[in-house]
C-alpha cells in the first residue's frame, strides 16, 4: 500500500493560504512523511527553456522522476512542469509523490514507474483525499528486451559506456558515498541508462539506488544518480563523477560485476540478467562472479572464490547448483568445500571429488568433508596413485595418504612401499613425526618402503637418514632382509646403551651380505668397539661367534687390544688367550693369543728342546703381531727366560738361530738388570766365547761391563772359584786393565 500526495501552487490550499503547498494527500499518510518528501518536490526548468513556453514546449520539458529514502521508508516522486499557476505566473509544476510501504516494490524496480499510468497529469483540487494505492502498476516503456535492442543499436560504444557506468555505480554502492551525474540533451536517454543499471543490479542494491532523471541543480541534489541537461551549470568542484553522454565513453577499469552484466546485455541473456539481479549481496561483484562461473565457466580468482563461498554458505538460488556441479573442475578448495557442505547431491558429489583431487595436489588442504561418491572413485583413485608416485617429499607422500584415508581409497601397500623407497635418495627428515601422521593402515608399508630404499642407497645417504629418532623406531623391527640398515640401527643401540656389545656383534654377524659387505660390517664393528674390550666380553664373543672373528679385522684385533691394555699382567690375558686356543680360532686373533701363551709359557719349560721350540714358534709369530703387542710379548718372553740359570740360557742362546737369538739378547741387554742378572749375562757371554760363539752385541756389552771398575770387582769375586769363568773374565779385559789386574793378583 502506498500513500499519495500532490504538491503544486494553488490560490487557496487546504490550510487556506496561497502558493506552493501540498494540495491533496491520502488519508493515513504517516506523520512527518510530507516533510521528509519535501526535498524531492522541486523543479527548475532547463536554463535554455523560454520564460513563457507554449504548451508544446512545456510537454517537451524533461520530467524529474526521483526515488530515494524518506525516514525508514522510500518515496517515488514525479515532478512535471505545468507552466502558469493560478496568478498567470510561469514556474508552476506538479509534484506527485508516493510514500511506499514495505513490500510495495517487490519484483519491480523504481525506474519502471517512468510513464506509469498512476501518475497525475494535473494537481487534484485542493483538499481532495487521494486514494491509497494497493497495487502499483509500472509503465511499459522500459522492458529489458527493448533496452537490450537500444544498447545493441549503440554498438561497441554503448557497451563500453555501460561497463563504466556499472563499475562507477557499484563502487558508490559498496563505499556508501559518491554520486554520478549524467548529462544528456534527451531525458529519455538518461532514463534508459538508469533502467539498464537498475536491471543489472541485485535487488538489494536497487533498493539503495536513489536517482532523479532530471535536476536543474545537480550540485545540491543528493541522489546517487542525477540526470541533467547540458545547459545546466555544474560547478567544477562538484562532489560527483560527471559523464556527458554526447561524448565518447572513457575507458574505465571494470570489475567482475560490470564485466558480467555488460556481457549478458551484449548477448541479450535476460535470464542471466534476472539471475544476477536475484542475489541479495552487499557487493554485486560477488554475485556476478558466481553468475559468470555458472553461465560462462569464467575463471575466478582466489579472492573471488572465497567471497562466492561465503555467498553460498548464506544461501543461493537453486538454479546455481546444477551449474556448480558441472563446473566443479574450476573450483578451488574453499569454494568446492562450501558446495560440498551446503549443496544438493548433484553439486555436492562432484565437488566432494574435487576436494579430494585438490587435497591430493596440496597435502596442506583440508580433506573432503563428506564420503567420496562411488561414481568418482575410479577417477580419484587414478589421481591418488599419480600423486603418490610423484611425491617428492615425505610430508607430501604422507599428505596424500591422509587424503586417501579420508576418502577411503584402497591403495595397495606395495604402491606405498614403492613410493616411500623412491624418496630415500632425497634424504627425508623428520621421519618419526611423519610416521605418526601416517594413517595406521599404511604405516607399516611406509616404514617397509623406507627400509627398502635405505638398503638400496649409498652408505652416506643411509647414515644421514638413519637419525637416532628413526633408529629408535626400527630397533624392534626384523631387519634381517635389510642388513645395511640393520647394521646402523644396531650400532645406534649400542651407543644408546640399549644393547650390549657382544649381542650387537652377534646380530651384525648374522646379517649375511656376502664378501662385498664385509668392510661395511667391519666399520660397524669399529663403531661398536670404540671403547676397549674387557676380558669377559672377548671370551663371550669367542664363545658366541668365534669362527666368524677371522673374517673381520676389527673383531680379530680385539684380543690384541685387551692384551695391550692389560700389558700381559694378571690372569686376564692368559685366560682370554687360552679360550681362543681352545676355540680353535685361526687368523690374527689366534696368532696374537698363541704369542701371548708362548711368551707366558716360557716361565715353565720342561727342557732345553722345549724352550727352543717355543722361542722359535714365537719368533715366527712376531711378523704378524701388532707392534705394541709384539713389544710386550718379547719383553715378557725374555723376562721369563731370564729366570733360568745361565748355563740353560747360554745353551738356548747358542742353539737358537740368528733371528730368535737376536731379539732375545736385545731384550736381555735392554732390561734394567740387577747385579745377579749382570753376572748371568756375563757368564753367558764368557761361556759362548769359550765355545767359539761370538755375538757382537753381547761381546760389546760384556767388554764394557768388565772394563768398568765398579762391576769388575763384584764379577771377579763371583767367578773366582770357576776357572773357566775366571779365565774368560780375564780375556775379556783390555790389555792395560789386564796387566793391572795381574799385578794386583800377585
Amino acid at each position: 500500500m502506498a500513500w499519495q500526495l500532490h504538491y503544486s501552487s494553488a490560490e487557496t490550499g487546504p490550510s487556506g493560504r496561497a502558493g506552493f503547498q501540498i494540495v491533496a494527500d491520502s488519508r493515513g499518510l504517516p506523520a512527518g512523511s510530507a516533510a521528509e518528501v519535501a526535498p524531492y518536490l522541486t523543479y527548475r526548468p532547463p536554463p535554455s527553456s523560454p520564460t513563457a513556453p507554449t504548451r508544446q514546449q512545456i510537454e517537451a520539458m524533461p520530467v524529474a522522476l526521483s526515488y530515494g529514502p524518506v525516514g525508514d521508508r522510500h518515496a517515488l516522486v514525479r515532478c512535471s512542469y505545468l507552466g502558469q499557476d493560478y496568478s498567470g505566473r510561469f514556474g508552476n509544476f506538479l509534484g506527485h509523490a508516493l510514500v511506499l510501504a514495505e513490500g510495495d516494490l517487490v519484483g519491480v524496480r523504481p525506474v519502471e514507474f517512468w510513464k506509469a499510468p498512476l501518475w497525475a497529469q494535473a494537481p487534484a483540487r485542493p483538499g481532495t483525499t487521494l486514494p491509497e494505492l494497493t497495487e502499483l502498476m509500472p509503465g511499459a516503456e522500459l522492458d529489458p528486451e527493448s533496452l537490450g535492442q537500444w544498447l545493441g543499436a549503440g554498438g561497441q560504444a554503448a557497451y563500453q559506456r555501460l561497463g563504466g557506468l556499472l563499475e562507477l555505480v557499484r563502487r558508490n554502492l559498496v563505499r556508501g558515498y559518491g554520486r554520478l551525474i549524467l548529462v544528456g540533451a534527451e531525458c529519455e536517454e538518461i532514463v534508459r541508462w538508469i533502467a539498464v543499471i537498475s536491471y543489472s543490479l541485485p535487488w538489494e542494491a536497487v533498493t539503495r539506488l536513489s536517482f532523479v532523471t532530471y535536476s536543474g541543480d545537480p550540485a545540491s541534489t543528493r541522489q546517487l544518480i542525477v540526470g541533467t541537461t547540458p545547459d545546466v551549470w555544474i560547478p567544477s568542484d562538484v562532489d560527483a563523477t560527471v559523464l556527458t553522454l554526447a561524448e565518447e565513453p572513457q575507458s574505465v577499469e571494470i570489475g567482475r560485476f560490470a564485466q558480467t552484466a555488460r556481457d549478458l546485455w551484449r548477448s541479450m541473456d535476460f535470464d542471466g540478467i534476472d539471475e544476477l539481479a536475484a542475489f541479495d549481496t552487499s557487493d554485486p561483484d560477488t554475485a556476478a562472479a558466481l553468475v559468470a562461473l555458472c553461465l560462462t565457466g569464467a575463471a575466478l580468482s582466489e579472492k573471488e572464490q572465497s567471497a562466492v563461498a561465503e555467498l553460498i554458505e548464506a544461501g543461493v538460488p537453486g538454479w546455481v547448483w546444477p551449474h556448480l556441479g558441472r563446473r566443479a573442475e574450476l573450483l578451488g578448495q574453499r569454494l568446492a568445500h562450501a558446495v560440498t557442505v551446503h549443496g544438493p547431491a548433484e553439486a555436492a558429489d562432484p565437488c566432494a571429488a574435487r576436494c579430494v583431487l585438490l587435497a591430493l595436489r596440496d597435502p596442506g588442504v583440508a580433506p573432503p568433508p563428506r564420503p567420496l561418491p562411488e561414481a568418482y572413485r575410479e577417477q580419484v583413485m587414478a589421481a591418488a596413485l599419480a600423486a603418490l608416485s610423484t611425491a617428492d617429499r615425505l610430508d607430501r607422500l604422507v599428505g596424500v595418504l591422509r587424503v586417501a584415508d579420508a576418502a577411503d581409497l584402497r591403495i595397495a601397500g606395495a604402491r606405498v612401499e614403492e613410493a616411500a623407497a623412491a624418496l630415500v635418495g632425497s634424504r627425508p627428515t623428520g621421519v618419526p613425526e611423519q610416521l605418526d601422521r601416517t594413517p595406521r593402515r599404511w604405516r607399516e608399508d611406509l616404514l617397509a618402503g623406507l627400509v627398502a630404499g635405505l638398503e638400496r642407497s649409498r652408505p652416506d645417504v643411509r647414515a644421514s637418514v638413519l637419525t637416532p629418532e628413526l633408529c629408535r623406531c626400527l630397533a624392534d623391527r626384523d631387519l634381517r632382509a635389510a642388513p645395511g640398515t640393520a647394521i646402523t640401527v644396531i650400532a645406534w643401540q649400542v651407543r644408546s646403551d640399549g644393547l650390549d656389545r657382544v649381542e650387537a656383534t652377534v646380530r651384525v654377524l648374522r646379517l649375511d651380505r656376502g664378501r662385498a659387505a664385509t668392510s661395511e660390517q667391519d666399520a660397524a664393528f669399529g663403531d661398536i668397539w670404540q671403547e676397549e674390550p674387557t676380558a669377559a666380553e672377548v671370551c663371550e664373543l669367542v664363545d658366541a661367534a668365534g669362527p666368524r672373528l677371522p673374517d673381520y679385522y676389527t673383531l680379530s684385533t680385539l684380543p690384541a687390544r685387551l692384551f695391550v691394555r692389560t700389558r700381559l699382567k694378571g690372569k686376564e690375558a692368559v685366560e682370554v688367550a687360552t679360550r681362543i686356543r681352545q676355540a680353535g680360532l685361526t687368523g690374527i686373533a689366534a696368532e696374537d693369543a698363541e704369542a701371548v701363551l708362548l711368551a707366558t709359557g716360557l716361565a715353565d719349560m720342561r727342557s732345553l728342546g722345549h724352550a727352543y721350540t717355543e722361542v722359535e714358534q714365537l719368533t715366527a709369530l712376531f711378523r704378524g703381531l701388532d707392534p705394541k703387542l709384539a713389544t710386550l710379548v718379547r719383553t715378557r718372553a725374555a723376562k721369563n727366560l731370564a729366570q733360568y740359570d745361565p748355563l740353560f740360557r747360554m745353551a738356548l742362546t747358542k742353539r737358537l738361530p740368528g733371528a730368535s737369538r737376536d731379539w732375545l739378547l736385545d731384550e736381555w741387554l735392554a732390561a734394567r738388570a740387577n747385579r745377579d742378572e749382570q753376572a748371568a749375562l756375563l757368564e753367558i757371554a764368557i761361556r759362548l766365547r769359550e765355545a767359539g760363539v761370538l755375538l757382537p752385541a753381547l761381546e760389546k756389552w760384556a767388554q764394557s761391563m768388565v772394563n768398568s771398575w765398579s762391576p769388575f770387582g763384584s764379577m771377579e769375586g763371583r767367578f773366582r772359584k770357576d776357572p773357566v769363568l775366571s779365565d774368560g773374565l780375564r780375556r775379556l779385559m783390555k790389555p792395560k786393565r789386564r796387566g793391572s789386574w795381574l799385578r794386583g793378583g800377585r
